[in-house]
């Protein structure tokens, strides 16, 4: 089935012009869930923190529908069931799966593993539970919320002495150079997607190169999305401005990889064809 012609990263940046039907009709699927979504809990709290946030992720990833009234359950029922969400759910299980086979490689040798924009990093926990291995996890984020979550996870599942958590930035080699010792595997999954410059991505694979060095990176990228323009003419970020993401070439990000002196390992697409995940090795 051929795929839907869907606008560039440059064109979803622009305003539509004030006389494009499609203009006014975003402005009233807008106006609806404003008025009416937001009686669904998952469109609440992607309004309330960004629909690019950890928590609307972690709320996808947790999939069970709430919301006020029975319309919002109805609401949230809906949401939860478009092809993006589902694509986060997907990836998520590849995620765990692509951690616990490097858990494997290591055949019980200490590994240290370091999520540099985690959220609640559920994937991670998950692979934690199901493996036995020596691991030490600790998990970064700008989002002090997400971190606290986090932490209750991890004591629900008696896994506090295994991980530990950090406020920090990504993308700043200041806050890189505090991590120590330096990582086995770094992960950076739901990250690339919210960048909107090429550069950034491309030299922060070289930032990791240089100092941290991981034996493999962990990432995904968004390379195709039916639903990419309503996403960003009708949903805000955690910033409160539209939610556009930039869609990439997996082959592109790799090439950046590669320059850094990454070699592509494995690449798993997800059912719907939306999100690769990536394994790179040092």
């Amino acid at each position: 089935m051929p795929r839907k012609k869907i606008p560039t990263f440059e064109e979803l940046l622009k305003p539509l012009p004030l006389n494009s039907s499609k203009r006014w009709y975003y402005e009233l699927f807008s106006f609806f869930l404003r008025a009416v979504g937001t009686f669904s809990e998952g469109i609440r709290i992607g309004y309330k923190h960004g629909f690019d946030s950890g928590m609307i992720m972690n709320y996808v990833y947790e999939n069970v529908p709430s919301g006020r009234f029975y319309i919002g359950e109805v609401l949230d029922r809906a949401f939860l069931n478009q092809i993006t969400c589902k694509a986060f759910r997907a990836i998520k299980e590849i995620q765990k799966n692509m951690i616990k086979g490097y858990l494997r490689e290591r055949d019980g040798k200490p590994t240290f593993i370091v999520d540099l924009a985690s959220g609640k990093a559920d994937y991670i926990y998950d692979a934690l539970r199901e493996t036995n291995a020596d691991v030490r996890v600790l998990l970064r984020d700008i989002d002090e919320i997400s971190l606290k979550e986090s932490r209750d996870i991890a004591e629900r599942f008696n896994l506090i002495n295994k991980v530990s958590y950090e406020l920090g930035n990504a993308l700043d080699i200041e806050s890189l150079k505090k991590i120590n010792p330096k990582p086995n595997l770094v992960v950076e999954v739901g990250l690339y997607g919210t960048i909107h410059d090429d550069e950034l991505i491309r030299r922060h694979f070289s930032e990791l190169k240089n100092i941290l060095n991981p034996e493999a990176i962990l990432f995904n990228v968004q390379t195709y999305n039916p639903q990419i323009e309503l996403i960003a003419r009708v949903l805000k970020n955690r910033d409160g401005e539209r939610c556009v993401w930039h869609l990439r070439p997996i082959d592109l990000v790799i090439e950046w990889a590669e320059k850094a002196g990454f070699i592509k390992d494995q690449i798993i697409m997800d059912p719907y064809g939306i999100y690769a995940v990536v394994m790179t090795r040092n």
